[in-house]
């Protein structure tokens, strides 16, 4: 398989770092929707990552959608969120939640670094900014075992690789933005999943 995109997306790095950690085997294909946009539109008329190439030539998009084939890839046990119950309902919803903030992350990244300051609208940046606080503070709500489960020693989940992603991106592109211990929880768990083989086999930068 083929992976497509580069790993400073979170979109990208959530679903490299679930196939790390469900033992599928992939080449990564690092190509940027802005600096290899003609290369990017041969294989993918969308411009859109992640993108993954299955071994039959199948082109899978959409990071939710690819990471619900691999679940259905793998042996029960193995799944990162449960084929269905409350647990999945539960996952899912923290997974949507983190998906928001790290869209608002890159939202604000595109308005304040990459469109020319003065076409820059600075109250909808704020917005932006604001959604991304928002949906990091629902997640740092969350009851203890929703949230740091894995600390204890419960299988990780989809939910702590996409929420520790989306932190790890948003304090990446926005410092300014996350003083220390502004997400104490949050914190702990990201610190958690950096350290993970995992993760550190697919780097942000």
């Amino acid at each position: 398989m083929k992976l497509i995109g580069l790993f400073d997306s979170p979109y990208v790095r959530r679903v490299a770092v679930s196939m790390r950690l469900q033992g599928f085997a992939f080449e990564h294909v690092a190509l940027s929707v802005f600096r290899h946009i003609d290369e990017m539109r041969k294989i993918n008329p969308l411009v859109k990552v992640p993108m993954l190439v299955l071994d039959n030539g199948e082109q899978l998009i959409e990071s939710s959608f690819i990471l619900d084939y691999l679940d259905g890839e793998v042996a029960p046990e193995r799944r990162l969120i449960p084929a269905s119950g409350a647990a999945r309902r539960r996952i899912q919803q923290q997974c949507a939640i983190a998906l928001i903030a790290a869209e608002k992350a890159v939202q604000a990244y595109y308005d304040t670094q990459l469109r020319p300051a003065e076409f820059t609208y600075q109250p909808w940046v704020e917005r932006c900014v604001g959604q991304m606080h928002d949906a990091f503070a629902l997640i740092e709500a969350q009851p203890e075992p929703a949230l740091l489960a894995v600390l204890s020693g419960a299988a990780i989940t989809q939910a702590d690789i996409t929420g520790a992603v989306a932190l790890r991106f948003a304090r990446y592109v926005h410092p300014a933005q996350f003083p220390a211990d502004r997400y104490p929880r949050l914190e702990q768990l990201s610190s958690y999943c950096e350290a993970l083989p995992a993760f550190l086999e697919t780097p942000l930068e």
